[in-house]
């Protein structure tokens, strides 16, 4: 479901093992089993620590993107530090059975759980996890109003910033004093709501104005029919960005059928290895790598440091007055034609 060029599909899933092969159409919460990774017994605290589990909670639980970049280091954190962990959630874009398996999860007082932010309407599953007492932290993206003790993942303002600036130099290497652009994401989504503040705040003064901020829902295929209307719509378009990791993929799909790539400046997200070959192609201008490696490694090691640090701060509840950092910003790399081919190198 999730390209129609085949993007979508050129990541294995056998990278993890044991995922759900298939939830189409489930509105019930299914669990992606991963099964245990435990390091050996290495003396009396990490024998103490092998019962522990640690749930990573999503909805699209077996998006290829999470299943190349985001379950390995998963297993990894969960091997160094000898606990157990585990991938839950629907393997659709469902949010109501996401929320109702962070519920069942926290209800079941696992020691912690990480929460993939879509949508602010978790935040309040994410309180009920903490007024339970179970250790809980958003990664990817974030609830910054809910009680979740950190978030781990990329300054999603900042992401907007590199794309902005991407389409300015690209209309300026055009030739062109002004454009015109389109952009395309999960609307309600926090984290690209940020994204579209510092896309929109970097561009003022610029000369390219922002026509339209359309809902892709996280899928290449409604991505390519939002911007097929959009250059019907738009006929004096320059530039597209595209801030969820399918937006990208339907954009050029679109493009190519109109026979158009390589006209528009393009922005997007990460997608899949093969995706790195349209900045290649000059069919996309600039792609964000965020260091997603990162992102379920520390969330493991964060929620691992809450249960397990001999500190507190000024000597009050760690509940109250965590004792992990708030938010972890864990970077990001720009790809462009001046880096695509040690990029595609690093791929093989």
């Amino acid at each position: 479901m999730w390209s129609r060029n085949g993007f979508g599909r050129f990541l294995p899933l056998a990278a993890v093992t044991m995922l759900a092969a298939s939830a189409c159409g489930s509105s019930t919460p299914s669990t992606a089993p991963l099964g245990t990774a435990s390091a050996p017994s290495a003396g009396a605290a990490q024998a103490a620590t092998s019962n522990e589990e640690y749930v990573w909670i999503s909805q699209n639980s077996t998006l290829p993107l999470f299943v190349a970049r985001d379950h390995p280091t998963l297993m990894l954190a969960g091997k160094d530090l000898g606990v157990k962990v585990r991938i839950a959630g629907p393997t659709t874009i469902d949010l109501a059975a996401f929320i109702s398996t962070i519920d069942q999860e926290c209800a079941a007082h696992p020691a912690g759980v990480i929460v993939v932010g879509w949508d602010p309407s978790l935040s309040a599953s994410v309180d009920k996890c903490i007024d339970q007492k179970v250790p809980t932290v958003t990664d990817d993206a974030d609830l910054p109003n809910s009680k979740r003790l950190s978030f781990i993942g990329t300054d999603w303002y900042q992401i907007g910033v590199q794309q902005a600036l991407v389409q300015i130099a690209d209309l300026k290497a055009r030739g062109l004093t002004s454009g015109k652009v389109a952009t395309l994401s999960i609307i309600n989504a926090d984290n690209m709501t940020a994204a579209r503040k510092g896309f929109a705040d970097t561009l003022k003064g610029s000369g390219i104005s922002i026509v339209t901020d359309e809902d892709d829902g996280g899928a290449s295929d409604q991505a390519a029919t939002k911007t097929a209307a959009l250059l019907a719509a738009y006929p004096d378009l320059t530039g597209f960005a595209g801030f969820d990791s399918e937006s990208g993929a339907g954009i050029v799909t679109a493009l190519d059928e109109a026979g158009k790539a390589g006209k528009f400046t393009v922005t997007a997200m990460e997608q899949s290895p093969e995706f790195f070959k349209t900045v290649k192609d000059g069919k996309v201008t600039g792609i964000v790598i965020q260091k997603r490696e990162l992102f379920t490694y520390y969330a493991v090691k964060m929620l691992y440091d809450f249960n397990h640090n001999s500190f507190t701060i000024a000597g009050l509840d760690k509940w109250g007055t965590s004792t992990i950092p708030r938010f972890l910003d864990t970077g990001l790399v720009m790809v462009t034609k001046d880096n695509v081919d040690q990029v595609l190198a690093a791929q093989k």
